[in-house]
């Protein structure tokens, strides 16, 4: 017998997938690829293969997982086990998870459970409890405008650096909200889709900006004067180039307080006079990090990768894995919201403040409330809410 929070969830995805199918997105190649889902109260069922479109929708609508997902790779025999299946080729992926990100809001909104005892905190958990010294601890990873808006940040960047140093066309990219914490980009371009595991890992290093020299950007030990004025980059330079340029330009450094903007090449003679060749490469470390893209860097160089299907709802929030059409203007606390207004009542245990469509939720702590069924929804997925007996 399912729990009664689990069946409701279920019968809640099921109704969705019957009465929006025509949202969810088939992807190109299908007979090439890997399928699987995560059933409510069960383990990953993967290596499976549709056909057709209407295999495909079928078994969400009787399953109504919690997660459904396809493979970036293409196979010669999807279903068979991993070793067997004959990898072709696949689609170039990244994955931009708010949490990755360190965001300051993470210390407002975050929050861990002592595994021991009735503990709790806000922000990101210790290393033992304070109350009972255990040191198996649960954090709870919350999304916010400012999350979001971080991850949203990161997202244009990686889309310039993929148009601008690897020429990748505008038509091949394709942005998507993840439907929970972040945002996934797929690059669907016959250039990329034969890039072996160990290419990927260069794209990321590259997109990241692991091992950058200060020889990038023409500073080598012992250059003279001249030498520098003549390779040093100015901010409006392509590539990594113009990105470190840019970064220096505005670059406080003690000493040349008050010396932010102004022209690149003499901001960073000023800087590699002051600081010397050591402290300098120390420093385009700090600029690389920060003017490279924040991704998963497994979810890229994994080439048996599974990703969440588009069009499919996200079994910890009910949001919608959502195609992006328009970066700036998108919401991924309005626009992948799809679930109805019905009201469900829960029993939550606790939940930080949260925003649906506009709304204002929380915070709650031990209490029954009646929501909406796509706030229920995000909070049961979540595991901080229970539906209470004879709520719709």
């Amino acid at each position: 017998m399912l729990d009664p929070t689990v069946d409701a969830l279920k019968r809640i995805f099921k109704e969705h997938y019957f009465k929006h199918s025509d949202r969810v997105e088939v992807p190109i190649r299908m007979s090439e690829r890997e399928f699987g889902y995560w059933p409510f109260g069960g383990g990953m069922i993967r290596h499976l293969s549709f056909k057709t479109p209407g295999e495909l929708i079928a078994t969400l609508v009787k399953e109504a997982p919690k997660g459904a997902y396809y493979s970036c790779g293409y196979y010669h025999e999807p279903t068979l086990p991993m070793a067997e299946k004959g990898w072709k080729s696949g689609d170039l992926v990244f994955d931009i998870d708010a949490d990755d990100l360190d965001s300051p809001c993470k210390k407002e909104h975050d929050r861990w459970t002592c595994k021991k005892c009735p503990k709790m905190g806000i922000g990101i958990r210790p290393e033992k409890c304070p109350a009972c010294g255990n040191t198996r601890i649960a954090q709870l990873n919350w999304v916010c405008y400012k999350c979001l808006d971080a991850s949203k940040r990161e997202v244009f960047k990686l889309l310039d650096m993929l148009e601008g140093d690897f020429g990748v066309e505008e038509k091949c990219l394709r942005t998507y909200f993840s439907g929970n914490m972040g945002y996934h980009i797929s690059v669907e371009d016959k250039i990329m889709e034969d890039l072996n595991q160990e290419s990927r890992g260069e794209i990321v290093d590259y997109v990241v900006g692991i091992g950058l020299l200060p020889s990038i950007i023409g500073v080598a030990k012992q250059s003279s004067y001249e030498y520098l004025s003549s390779k040093l980059p100015s901010d409006g330079e392509e590539g990594w180039r113009g990105r470190i340029a840019g970064y220096l330009k505005d670059y406080e450094l003690k000493g040349l307080e008050g010396s932010g903007g102004g022209d690149a090449k003499a901001k960073i003679l000023s800087i590699y006079k002051k600081s010397g060749y050591e402290r300098f490469r120390k420093l385009l470390e700090q600029a690389s990090r920060a003017a490279g893209v924040a991704i998963d860097p497994n979810v890229t160089t994994d080439i048996h990768r599974i990703f969440r299907m588009p069009g499919t709802l996200h079994g910890e929030s009910g949001l919608e894995k959502m195609k992006v059409e328009n970066l700036e203007r998108f919401d991924p606390f309005v626009d992948p919201v799809l679930l109805k207004d019905e009201e469900v009542k829960v029993s939550v245990k606790f939940a930080p403040p949260f925003t649906l469509r506009g709304v204002k939720y929380g915070p709650y702590s031990k209490q029954e409330v009646v929501l909406p069924e796509a706030a229920a929804v995000y909070l049961m997925g979540k595991g901080l809410a229970q539906i209470v007996a004879g709520s719709p």
